[in-house]
């Protein structure tokens, strides 16, 4: 395997500029096996560093001995797009052989060697190649292996890459939620970010997305009142009280059951639940999209003030998104702040304790509701609300129109122009 390796990517070194620099920055002459392939890459190396074409041409003008090896070497180049699959595998087969000759080395050693020698030669082994490993993993990727990603995406099929809402303003301004995205959800205290995550939530599920929902502000058993309050259309606080008529209650399940046969939402009810916490329960249920309710609840790791506990939390639950390629969406609450402000518009500023929170996010959602203490609402009536978008990684940001309906549970979308 590593012969044919070593062949392909001389091969197409000679066939593109672009990927002999990539070979010669990924590789050096004592990975190659074969010592005709040494002398070739050797030959490659000289010619590209005085600023001639690697071509077969130049070559053979350096390597005459070796005229028909080299004529052989670009027909023999299976495709250019797998080349550094090629330089890969001559990596890692040169890594096998190091670690093997590095064994058989302290063996035959071992007789004139003492136990405690023995065993730190080995030790130093394994720290040669936990470094080659560690460098391999944070040597991040060329531009050309981007642009064969790249290229390899946009000719992919668009569906069940990004988990979307089903809210088309904001599908569209943010292009649904992105995989290892951070999307934070903020509002006051009361303010309906929990009825807007719900919101969020079943329509994901109805999309066909598995939704994973970590509820600390609350029992499961409530969250599924707002749910069957908003499926339903039917008044939350007859729900709570259990006020509906045995027809109703009847009607009510019928609507829910249908809902569980298409839709797949998993609750995990903790009080303060931790990173590790979360990390296992998504290693179990594979959700498509998770919601964290609230992140201002969960555990923190030990630090000089909370402010730093909870950037530590912002920061893990990144990594844990980008890990495992799941959009998070994190609520949390906004400060005071925002109260002793006319206009009451909500800046990213004002999310409660941690700068981290909105350096780690690639959307920021603030919910503002207008005040309902004045209000009765029943039937149909509602309460204006804006979403404003103010952090969008991945597009411009917005704000949009909604018409809440606590009654419901219900956010309903206002038309609105974006860009």
């Amino acid at each position: 395997m590593s012969v044919e390796a070593e062949k392909s990517v001389l091969g197409c070194m000679m066939l593109d500029d672009a990927f002999c620099r990539e070979a010669i920055d990924g590789l050096t002459e004592e990975m190659f096996s074969h010592p005709k392939a040494r002398k070739i890459f050797a030959a490659a190396v000289t010619a590209y560093w005085q600023g001639k074409n690697v071509d077969g041409v130049t070559l053979v003008g350096l390597l005459p001995e070796e005229k028909d090896t080299l004529l052989r070497l670009a027909d023999q180049v299976p495709t250019l797009r797998h080349g550094m699959e090629y330089i890969q595998i001559v990596r890692d087969d040169w890594q096998k052989r190091t670690i093997g000759e590095g064994l058989n080395r302290i063996a035959m050693e071992a007789c004139s060697r003492t136990p405690e020698d023995s065993l730190e030669a080995l030790k130093e082994l394994i720290r040669e190649q936990e470094l080659l490993l560690r460098a391999k993993k944070e040597s991040g990727i060329s531009f050309s292996q981007a642009l064969e990603r790249f290229i390899e995406w946009m000719k992919s099929p668009k569906e069940a890459e990004n988990v979307h809402c089903g809210i088309r303003c904001l599908d569209h301004a943010m292009g649904g939620f992105l995989p290892g995205s951070i999307t934070v959800l903020c509002a006051r205290a009361g303010g309906g970010k929990t009825d807007f995550a719900v919101n969020l939530a079943v329509r994901a599920a109805k999309q066909g997305a598995r939704v994973q929902y970590f509820t600390m502000e609350m029992p499961a058993h409530q969250l599924m009142q707002r749910v069957a309050s908003f499926l339903t259309q039917t008044d939350g606080i007859r729900i709570r009280d259990r006020l509906l008529s045995p027809e109703e209650i009847e009607e009510l399940e019928l609507l829910l059951r249908r809902f569980q046969e298409k839709a797949r939402i998993h609750f995990v009810e903790e009080a303060r639940i931790s990173l590790s916490g979360i990390r296992r329960n998504m290693e179990l249920y594979r959700p498509d999209v998770v919601f964290i309710d609230h992140i201002g609840l969960m555990e923190r790791p030990a630090a000089k003030d909370s402010y730093r506990a909870l950037g530590m939390v912002s920061n893990g639950l990144k990594q844990l998104a980008l890990e495992m390629k799941t959009p998070i969406v994190e609520l949390c609450q906004l400060n005071r702040q925002i109260e002793g402000r006319k206009d009451k518009k909500p800046t990213m500023a004002d999310i409660r304790e941690s700068g981290d929170i909105e350096q780690d996010a690639d959307y920021v959602l603030a919910v503002q509701v207008e005040d309902i203490s004045e209000k009765t609402l029943s039937g149909d009536a509602w309460a204006d609300a804006d979403v404003y978008l103010l952090k969008n990684r991945h597009g411009r940001p917005g704000k949009f129109q909604f018409r809440w309906q606590p009654q419901y549970h219900t956010f309903r979308e206002v038309e609105t122009k974006y860009g």
